[in-house]
């Protein structure tokens, strides 16, 4: 299980089949695989958003020195800041070189045509089930995200909790626009070359009026895509925190608010990138594969699907 999960921290990309097989050979059931990934994922989350807003722990508690030790954290950083020197730092450069088009996709089968896993919801959450996939398809349309929802169906009240942060920050209700909300989408499946979300994101971005060329320069290369200097300062800031978290200093967040943006909205971002992170690594984890229709030929090339 600890290989599994950091597998999917480290290379979300690269999961396959067989990952889940290892999991099934030590006993756990379809539902254990499915929760064990949105634990995994979540992780992914939550840490991102502590990273990007400079988190500090609690002064108040107690925590045990061999914990914080084993994360470079000694006693006096624990009562003053974690971030003493990244408060002023610039940002270190991180690696940007340009991404070529992926290599076509080997095609990873499913036996239900979904995904790797069982997608029949318990007669007991059923309800949930469809009323929680409903939404996230009129959410997600035109090109709706169905094969994503119903690699859930085991766990109906962790897609009814995804489907209301997507409400929030990933499907027009972040109050970025759709535009941008798509570019942070792409800028983090394109980085991790996640394909099934990346896909999606190229899809939704192109819905939103943007051409051909700006979605294979931001699949390729985001810190070099050259639009407007706001969208690249989020591109930027989107690409580092889901690249090296633990690199991210105040100077991301000032860049950002050198732009025009208010402290809210780069709570937003933090949280909408952080999102994109959690999704990605879902997605593959369970290996949910990618509708049959309505995608434009450059949202699929761009991700090496022909």
């Amino acid at each position: 299980m600890l290989d599994f999960s950091e597998k999917l921290t480290l290379t979300p990309s690269a999961m396959a089949e067989e990952d889940l097989v290892g999991l099934r050979t030590h006993g756990f059931t379809d539902r254990d695989i499915l929760s064990i990934v949105l634990a995994a994922a979540y992780r992914n989350y939550i840490v991102r958003i502590a990273d990007a807003l400079g988190v500090e722990l609690n002064t108040t508690v107690d925590y045990a020195p061999e914990l914080i030790r084993a994360f470079g954290v000694d006693d006096r950083e624990a009562l003053t800041t974690l971030y003493a020197d990244r408060l002023t730092r610039v940002a270190p450069s991180i690696e940007t070189a340009e991404r070529q088009h992926c290599q076509p996709a080997v095609p990873r089968g499913s036996k239900n045509g979904t995904c790797w896993i069982d997608t029949t919801p318990a007669a007991e959450s059923s309800e949930q089930f469809h009323q929680a996939i409903d939404e996230l398809v009129k959410l997600s349309a035109p090109t709706s995200v169905r094969n994503l929802a119903r690699a859930l169906a085991l766990r109906s009240d962790a897609l009814a909790v995804t489907v209301g942060y997507l409400r929030l920050l990933g499907l027009g209700g972040a109050g970025l626009g759709r535009r941008l909300e798509a570019i942070i989408g792409l800028t983090v499946a394109a980085t991790l070359m996640s394909r099934y979300m990346g896909v999606h994101y190229a899809q939704w971005l192109l819905e939103t009026g943007a051409t051909t060329k700006e979605v294979e320069t931001l699949a390729r290369n985001p810190s070099s895509s050259g639009i407007d200097p706001r969208e690249s300062e989020v591109i930027r800031f989107c690409e580092r925190l889901t690249r090296a978290p633990a690199t991210m200093v105040r100077s991301d967040l000032e860049a950002l608010r050198a732009v025009g943006f208010e402290d809210r909205d780069i709570v937003t971002i933090a949280a909408s990138t952080s999102l994109a992170n959690f999704i990605c690594r879902v997605a593959d984890g369970v290996g949910v594969q990618l509708e049959p229709e309505g995608f434009a030929p450059v949202a699929l090339e761009v991700f090496g699907i022909r």
